[in-house]
């Protein structure tokens, strides 16, 4: 039997051309739910069949794994990254029977954390209904992303600014959750939270954008760079940004029983070279509401447009941080590779 691949693009993107360096893990179902490849798996774990790229094609890891063609129709599913480090065991893991397929997945703040690891860009594949006599007997995946990327730049508000910025941390993000595949190749899955965990406290954290640089940002019209190449992958979510304009939420505190997202950012800010935040020798943080939906298989680019922000009591500082926003698609990169 030949497996083909066709991947879409990590905190490193999987592209066409280190789609390779990565290996999934692969089940295949009879109409009637027998596992062909793998197992019934209806318990999270790091089952499958194992498919890697080597000497210049996809192949199987283990020559025992090796399948051929059964005369009825097959049912595939595959899930890459197919091998796990032992300190992410718990974070990513996938089941699959012939009804249900989902994956386990919880981000962890890599700059944060100081693991020195980093989050998988988890992505799936199906293709149902294969014969033998289908594209020559190749099955031919196309990986989707379940995950979501998030990237930051900065302007100033004015031309006579200057905003140097030390740390960036996003506070109150779902962390992970379940992500159910599609019913066919063509749907987007659906992520859900933990059934024992109410939906608002579904595993709650913060994510680090940036820490421990000094990223200078003095134009209002040119975005500076603050983390396009070093994307965030987040699960995707809505954020209900930190409303503080209300009396109920108007504290930093508040914001967080409440679940509100805001910007965490240690900076200085300098106007015709006087400092209006911070000082020559010392960063200081200010707070930013920051709400939007992020959506599986999207790049969110924020531009921070600086200002200022808010204390940690609401209070503003200077003119609070706006934003340009917008999202791009995460590209398919097909990829046809005989094994």
């Amino acid at each position: 039997m030949s497996l083909s691949n066709a991947a879409e693009t990590r905190a490193t993107p999987t592209t066409p051309d280190n789609l390779k360096n990565t290996d999934f893990d692969v089940f295949a179902f009879t109409g009637d739910g027998t596992a062909f490849m793998g197992k019934v798996d209806t318990e999270f774990g790091h089952d499958g069949v194992n498919i890697v790229y080597n000497n210049g094609k996809w192949d199987y890891k283990n020559a025992s794994d090796l399948r051929y063609w059964p005369t009825g129709a097959l049912d595939f599913y595959a899930f890459n990254p197919g091998t796990v480090s032992e300190d992410m065991m718990m974070n990513y893991m996938w089941e699959a029977s012939g009804t249900v397929q989902k994956i386990s997945y919880t981000c962890i703040d890599e700059y944060g954390a100081n693991t020195g690891h980093a989050n998988y860009d988890v992505m799936y594949a199906m293709a149902k209904g294969q014969t033998k006599d289908m594209n020559n007997g190749i099955v031919k995946f196309n990986f989707k992303h379940i995950l979501s990327q998030v990237v930051f730049k900065a302007k100033t508000q004015y031309d006579n600014m200057q905003v140097d910025i030390n740390m960036i941390k996003i506070h109150n993000v779902k962390m992970g959750g379940f992500f159910t595949l599609p019913a066919t190749a063509d749907g987007t899955g659906s992520w859900s939270d933990p059934a024992d965990l109410p939906s608002e406290v579904s595993g709650l954290g913060k994510f680090t954008v940036v820490k421990d640089v000094n990223i200078t940002v003095k134009s209002n019209t040119i975005a500076t760079d603050i983390s396009t190449t070093t994307p965030m992958l987040n699960r995707p979510q809505e954020l209900t940004a930190w409303k503080v304009s209300e009396t109920a939420t108007k504290s930093k505190l508040e914001a967080d029983n409440a679940k509100q997202c805001y910007l965490e950012i240690a900076c200085k800010i300098r106007q015709s070279g006087a400092y209006l935040l911070g000082s020559a020798s010392e960063y200081k943080t200010i707070y930013v509401p920051f709400g939007d939906t992020w959506e599986q298989g999207k790049r969110h680019i924020y531009t921070l447009i600086f200002g200022g922000g808010y204390t940690d009591q609401g209070e503003a500082v200077l003119n609070p941080i706006q934003f340009d926003a917008e999202t791009t698609g995460w590209v398919n990169a097909a990829k046809d590779v005989n094994v």
